[in-house]
């Protein structure tokens, strides 16, 4: 063979190699996996691969982790006139063609310098004067400002320790950073501060109060971390690595998250993720992730599609093929307001809940799935409510949500005796993780309790079926639950405390990372948004917390989401849905009726609605460009009795689905309004899912049942100001039947009754399942029917 034909053979050999290695790449990325820390970008990640690549601490290199994802650490100085610049040292000499400290030039001074090396210390090289790569050092500012464009996170080090020249053992230096940071209107939610020195951390606490706040130390006083921690109410430490699984382990009793410092080499990477850090801090991003995803336990596989013999067995004795109305337009998403049943039989196990929504999805979404769009199922709040009963632990709880009667003390009581009763003796069953989150975060109400120690049933349950049916059916899909925030724990100490004791050792536990119990609805995509944390979250496109809450869930103790500020306005923010001129926006049951006036009142006297969403959340979700409403429920009383004012319920309830898009002070184009029903315990869930937009459609109207006709007279004396709110609508493009279609309020308060528990009647707990299916185009279509039944 001749030297051309052995230098071909050469690069068909290279080529093969290639497409192999990258193969296998593409391969270890997509493949399931588990326990995945989250990485943090030493000074911006300097390196990638091995090789000195960006100036440490620089713009450049903060804008190529935030685009893949990572977390953004960094260090903050402050110049002699007070401005906070990024920067390591407290001098110049080191990563600078410029020398002093920093903290004697001014701000002015400083824009004359610039960054001369690519990588950071023990891996960099020098650039020579006139390299293009040769950067400033950006100020606090800059950062924030990418920050908020990019939606990234960042643990910024206030880097004001004793060991430096430049320490100010007073307030002043870390009060100076905070406030720089508070003034930026990054949501403090994206932030971790960071810092050696407590007294920094106080300061921070005070003034950044939603921040989490992190603790560094070096090797030698690593063990006493933990308990500094929790005694100061710091959410993680910082430890020099190495540590052992000893550390891990206390950090973890006493509820800190751990995020160690410097790892690249790939043995401490893999000996970190193993022993169980939730975060790691490294130079090398890039290869840090490539290396922890490779090296990761596989994921369980999702369990094959179920049978029709089996679906059939899950569908509700009361339920009707889907409701379409449709209007096929290019660019029109597709949405399928699911109404839902719960019912005992499907939360016995993992499985049981996982079929029953695989098989509502099989029934009523995949035969109707709109091709070369986007598709929305749209589930209820509370979804995972029922799921508290799964396995064992939640036998008690199933016989009380199943038979009230049987809940000890509650002779005469009446509701929601039953449902409180039921809610305790979960929290009995999982006594020892009740224990460990005490232990770990203080005193937890008896009430609370349950919703934090079942976290990771609610992850490993409700959570991972939602995220797994958005991939497998390359749908989004939404639904609500209240529940802890959690992370995803491979400690061995944890896996022992919080694993189900009804199924085989798992090779990692849902862990909350917060006594605070949220009403927090999400919303899953077809395809992972990000690579690391827990396994449910990662095809999170959206998410909201519930603010305000109804009085019920104050009282038990939940926490309602922020009220004001930039974290507010990132609570609301609208998720634009690709391909479409589509901005979801979320506001689950009471928030939908929050607009701070009367339909046809005065205005509200409000410049900026966002600044107290619990009194103005339509407004301030309006504000943010939301054009479709995602309103799920879960109704906890009878349809056609008293609202909470004591008011016909249905007509109350068009104050939301109807008021979103017949009032003109807003502008939202449709309101899609999913409803769970059916009993629990001593409660009743009930409602009508609906679908309404803006213009009004073709045809007579309809409305909810019992609102043809205002009835302002006794008995029923419907009050005034809901006069606009009766009779017919053709703002409905879709509405569900109620159980009885007709009658008047008197002989539909009578169905209720016996639909509720403890009735003994033959409609008793018979509630409707089905689902509504419309198309929305944009600009809405005036000549669409409505009202589809």
């Amino acid at each position: 063979m001749g030297c051309v034909g052995r230098r071909s053979l050469l690069w068909v050999w290279v080529l093969v190699a290639f497409i192999g290695a990258l193969w296998m790449t593409v391969a270890a990325q997509a493949r399931p996996h588990i326990g995945i820390p989250y990485i943090q970008a030493h000074r911006g990640g300097s390196i990638v691969n091995g090789i000195p690549t960006y100036p440490e601490n620089t713009m450049p290199a903060f804008r190529h982790s935030a685009a893949r994802g990572f977390v953004l650490e960094l260090d903050v100085k402050l110049t002699e006139d007070g401005a906070p610049v990024v920067i390591h040292d407290a001098t110049l000499d080191r990563v600078t063609d410029c020398t002093g400290q920093v903290d004697q030039k001014t701000l002015a001074e400083l824009r004359k310098c610039q960054v001369d090396i690519l990588g950071t210390e023990g891996n960099s090289r020098h650039l020579r004067p006139g390299d293009p790569r040769r950067t400033r050092i950006p100020t606090l500012k800059q950062l924030l400002a990418l920050l908020k464009r990019t939606g990234a996170e960042a643990s910024i080090e206030i880097k004001n320790v004793p060991t430096d020249p430049d320490f100010d053992p007073t307030d002043a230096f870390a009060t100076t950073v905070a406030n720089a940071i508070k003034a930026s209107r990054v949501p403090q939610t994206q932030l971790i501060i960071q810092s050696f020195w407590p007294p920094n951390l106080d300061v921070a606490q005070r003034i950044l109060p939603d921040a989490e706040i992190s603790l560094l130390t070096l090797a030698q006083l690593n063990d006493g971390g933990p308990e500094s921690a929790q005694s100061r109410g710091y959410d993680w430490v910082s430890p020099q690595w190495p540590v052992d699984p000893g550390y891990i382990q206390n950090a973890h009793n006493r509820g800190r998250r751990i995020v160690p410092y410097t790892i690249d080499a790939p043995d401490d990477l893999r000996a970190a993720a193993e022993a169980g850090v939730d975060a790691l801090i490294t130079n090398d991003p890039v290869r840090a992730r490539r290396i922890l995803i490779r090296d990761a336990p596989s994921a369980p596989k999702p369990p094959p599609p179920p049978s029709s013999k089996a679906c059939r067995r899950t569908m509700a004795d009361r339920h009707l093929p889907p409701i379409e109305s449709l209007d096929p337009q290019p660019g029109a998403p597709r949405v399928f307001a699911m109404q839902y049943k719960q019912e005992l039989q499907n939360v016995r196990s993992y499985g049981s809940f996982r079929t029953k929504i695989e098989c509502m999805i099989r029934r009523y979404v995949v035969p109707h799935l709109a091709k070369h769009r986007p598709n929305v199922v749209a589930f209820n709040e509370d979804i995972g409510l029922m799921t508290l009963a799964t396995g064992s632990r939640g036998e008690t709880a199933r016989e009380i949500f199943g038979n009230p009667d049987t809940a000890p003390g509650c002779e005469g009581q009446g509701a929601p005796c039953g449902a409180v009763v039921a809610l305790l003796s979960v929290g009995s069953a999982y006594s020892p993780q009740v224990a460990a989150y005490n232990n770990a975060f203080g005193g937890i109400s008896p009430l609370v309790g349950p919703f934090v120690a079942a976290t990771d049933t609610f992850g490993r349950g409700w959570m991972q079926t939602f995220s797994d049916m958005a991939r497998r059916y390359h749908v989004y899909i939404a639904g609500s639950n209240t529940q802890a925030p959690f992370r995803e724990s491979r400690d061995p100490s944890e896996i022992a405390t919080f694993r189900d004791p009804d199924e085989p050792p798992p090779k990692s536990v849902y862990v909350a990372t917060s006594p605070d119990v949220y009403n927090e609805a999400f919303v899953w995509g077809p395809h992972d948004v990000r690579r690391e944390g827990p396994r449910p979250l990662r095809n999170v496109v959206l998410t909201n917390r519930k603010v305000p809450l109804t009085s019920f869930e104050e009282e038990i103790g939940f926490t309602n989401g922020p009220r004001s500020g930039p974290d507010a306005r990132a609570n609301l923010r609208p998720y634009t849905l690709p391909g479409t001129r589509a901005r979801l926006g979320i506001a689950t049951s009471l928030p939908a009726f929050k607009f701070g006036n009367d339909y046809g009142g005065p205005p509200p006297m409000v410049a900026h609605p966002c600044k107290d969403v619990a009194v103005y959340y339509m407004r301030c979700l309006d504000r943010l460009g939301a054009n479709v409403v995602l309103q799920d429920e879960a109704n906890d009383g009878r349809w056609t009795g008293p609202s909470g004012e004591g008011t016909w319920q249905p007509l109350e309830w068009m104050r939301s689905t109807w008021r979103d898009v017949a009032d003109p002070s807003v502008g939202f184009d449709y309101n899609v309004n999913p409803f769970m029903v059916g009993n629990l315990a001593d409660l009743p869930f009930d409602g009508q899912t609906a679908i309404t937009q803006r213009p009004p459609a073709r045809g007579h109207g309809c409305t909810f049942i019992g609102n043809r006709r205002f009835q302002p007279n006794p008995p029923e004396s419907d009050p005034a100001r809901l006069r606009r709110y009766a009779g017919p609508k053709r703002q409905f493009l879709a509405i569900a039947p109620w159980v009885r279609n007709r009658g008047s309020r008197e002989k539909l308060r009578q169905t209720s009754a016996q639909l509720a528990p403890g009735s003994h009647s033959k409609l008793e707990n018979d509630y409707l399942e089905t689902a509504l299916i419309a198309d929305l185009p944009f600009p809405p279509d005036r000549s669409r029917p409505g009202c589809a039944r």
